[in-house]
């Protein structure tokens, strides 16, 4: 689990949902960059890897999601 100061803007992380029970490998688990914070810094906005490329610098074409920092782990 990441808290605000462990990562910053433009790092890479891995979403880990719950049902995969910490396994950064299960095929539900999906890699992105941190593209900015929530105002309350609770959840981060990350800019998630799609099938054509992987997010390298979070200024590719993307789809971003505000994801919840206990979901993510750095990469």
């Amino acid at each position: 689990m990441l808290k605000r100061n462990d990562v910053k803007k433009g790092q890479r992380v891995v979403y880990i949902p719950s049902h995969a029970n910490g396994d950064r490998n299960h095929e539900d688990s999906q890699g992105g960059v941190i593209k900015r914070w929530t105002d309350d810094g609770e959840d981060a906005f990350v800019i998630y890897d799609n099938l054509d490329c992987r997010m390298l610098t979070g200024d590719e074409p993307y789809t971003a999601a505000r994801t919840k920092l206990c979901d993510l782990i750095a990469s």
